[in-house]
């Protein structure tokens, strides 16, 4: 025995009509307010509202039903409409924070959770519906142009976005915009808001066939055309057509353009990142997991290098890229909030595999909800956060929420195993970056300098001030001094800004082919400790680390490191190979006098020197990072 809940619609009838033909027990419950003008006699039947759960499984264990199915639309209830038995109020305790906060998805699973508990399978209306789907191609007379099949990419990308925020299933295009998106209140009322376009109607990536169908039928054709449509999409094989003749006839009469467009299914990458060293590694990790399989999707929040590596960013980077207690304390609530839609997402979109790279204030937190939420999705994070350095407790904890960690210093490794934590050593993308190449051949004959500031704001705050009074020392006692400062998208007009009362401006670039341009025609650099060290070394170019940030931070900071060097590459080197000029060090007399004695001593030569060592030691095969991410990729079907 079936028990089919009816919504609003012609699709419960189809499916009534369908277990008749095959001669299947069914029963049917009947939402409150929808239609029951189809009653078959001596079929046991239940209207029942909302919130009276008691009363539904009471009906379905009268019944012997095992298995059920949802066919039809219902409005999703707001409290006010519930009606509330005492299992019905069990479950809304239950699924408070799913109701009136998450998707479509991530409730309707929710309720085959409690289905299933109860002994009971819910099953998709489609195997029912063998013959209410199109097959791929055009099904009208009238065949889209050019111009609309342009329209019809930009609105399947669009609303498989939309999808993968379990917000809606359709979008209308015109031209080149994206004029509407589904909401809460339907395909419909979407249409009803629109005039002369190309209505779109996909399926999410993470649809649950079950329960939530993308659905049309004559009635969707009939408001097409009230608003002047000029034709519809739909997914082959994934979009029931109620009265499929009659949708046809319909769409021919008002001379619209019907197409069932195939969407392959991919595999499924989730990849988040702070800020813009986590998203050069990204959009590199990205790049090589495209090279070993096309048929990947990755979704997340990254930066232009991930975007333009094939991310779907949900979240630009630029909004996250702070630094120091004052600074993450001001933004505490939008980070909360994102780490929470981040995290429901992720739980909607149900990917192969998440990475999380470097970032681990941030990162952490949704690798550690996610694991809780759903333990079969395994997080691989990249770049271990330097518990070898500072907070050492935290190593202790990270094999219960992180399934591979990816480092990048070869010590790394060996510390962690010793806390359980499954580590591989994948090398460092810099050492093996083939862009990185020094060329003595374009040093400029002019003493030329490259500044780099860092890339989050708060480091901007700190050290623009010093480094623009800092050129001006340098220009009294070399007049023909040049300065380039490259840096990232995200924070260029925030450099831009900084930079327009400096006397003499330094050239601002944000590609990276300029940034290696800019290192060998420089002499020497002065750089935020960070990995942008790294490029140096590999560039061979001599420089002097600074850093500087809030006074609470600095000496909070301080109390915790365990190891007396900051800069990346005295780290690797074990001993101070670049001198490194921090907090109340770090000013503009310190810095030119610095500069000034590496400039005039072999202290330059030396690290160029070192500078090779250490680059050799981080070098391992460019993809080796990627294969570690596809094996959890190849397991999907395992783990299934």
């Amino acid at each position: 025995m079936i028990g089919i809940f009816c919504g609003k619609g012609e699709y419960p009838r189809i499916i009534i009509d369908s277990c008749q033909r095959q001669k299947i027990g069914f029963c049917l419950l009947f939402v409150d307010g929808c239609d029951r003008t189809f009653i078959y006699p001596d079929v046991p039947k239940l209207t029942f509202k909302l919130g009276q759960v008691g009363k539904v499984f009471q009906f379905l264990k009268l019944n012997g039903v095992k298995k059920v199915t949802f066919a039809g639309h219902v409005k999703r209830p707001e409290l006010f409409d519930l009606s509330l038995d005492l299992e019905g109020f069990k479950c809304l305790i239950r699924l408070w924070k799913i109701l009136f906060c998450a998707g479509d998805d991530a409730l309707l699973r929710a309720i085959a959770d409690i289905f299933k508990e109860r002994g009971i399978e819910l099953i998709s209306g489609t195997n029912f519906l063998k013959g209410a789907f199109f097959s791929e191609g055009v099904f009208s007379e009238r065949k889209p142009t050019a111009e609309e099949q342009s329209e019809i990419e930009l609105g399947i990308k669009e609303s498989q976005m939309l999808g993968i925020r379990d917000v809606g299933q359709s979008i209308v295009v015109s031209g080149d915009s994206v004029i509407a998106k589904e909401d809460a209140s339907g395909t419909d009322a979407l249409i009803d808001r629109c005039f002369d376009g190309v209505l779109v109607k996909t399926s999410k990536p993470q649809q649950d066939f079950r329960m939530d169908l993308p659905v049309i039928g004559v009635q969707t054709i009939e408001n097409l055309h009230r608003h002047d449509f000029r034709g519809l999409v739909v997914e082959a094989g994934r979009t029931i057509i109620l009265d499929k003749a009659g949708v046809l006839r319909k769409v021919d009469e008002y001379g619209l353009f019907l197409q069932a467009v195939k969407i392959r299914k991919k595999h499924k990458v989730f990849v988040v990142a702070g800020e813009s060293s986590g998203d050069y590694l990204g959009g590199r990790l990205i790049k090589d997991l495209k090279k070993i399989d096309e048929d990947i999707e990755f979704v997340g929040i990254g930066g232009p290098c991930m975007e333009e590596a094939g991310l779907i960013n949900l979240c630009p980077i630029s909004k996250l890229s702070i630094i120091g207690i004052w600074e993450v304390i001001g933004k505490i609530f939008f980070i909360k909030d994102l780490i929470k839609k981040t995290v429901d997402t992720v739980i909607n979109y149900n990917p192969d595999v998440i990475v999380t790279i470097d970032s681990s204030g941030f990162t952490h937190r949704i690798d550690k909800q996610v694991k809780k939420k759903n333990p079969n999705i395994p997080i691989v994070h990249y770049v271990s956060p330097p518990v070898w350095a500072w907070r050492g407790w935290r190593a202790k904890s990270l094999h219960k929420f992180i399934d591979k960690l990816m480092v990048l210093l070869p010590f790394e490794k060996d510390f962690l195993k010793n806390y359980g934590v499954n580590t591989t050593f994948v090398g460092h993308p810099i050492a093996s970056d083939a862009d990185f190449v020094r060329d003595d051949k374009l040093r400029s004959n002019d003493l030329t300098i490259t500044l780099l500031p860092g890339s989050r704001p708060s480091e901007l705050e700190h050290h623009m001030p010093i480094l623009k009074k800092f050129s001006e020392l340098m220009i009294e006692k070399h007049p023909e001094v040049r300065f380039y400062l490259p840096t990232v998208k995200t924070v260029a007009p925030l450099i831009k800004k900084y930079v327009e009362d400096w006397k003499y401006k330094p050239t601002v670039s944000t590609k990276k082919l300029k940034k290696v341009k800019a290192y060998n025609l420089s002499h020497i650099a002065v750089a935020a400790s960070g990995t942008v060290t790294l490029e140096l070394a590999k560039m061979g170019l001599p420089f002097v680390a600074i850093y500087k940030t809030s006074f609470i931070t600095y000496k909070f900071v301080k109390w915790l490191i365990k190891i007396p060097y900051v800069c990346l590459v005295n780290i690797l080197n074990g001993t101070s190979l670049v001198p490194e000029l921090l907090q109340d060090s770090c000013t503009p007399e310190n810095i030119a006098e610095t500069v000034e004695n590496i400039l005039d001593t072999d202290l330059k030569y030396r690290q160029i020197n070192g500078f090779a060592k250490i680059i050799k030691t981080l070098k391992v095969d460019r993809m080796k990072a990627a294969q570690e991410v596809y094996v959890y990729i190849k397991n999907r079907k395992k783990r299934q």
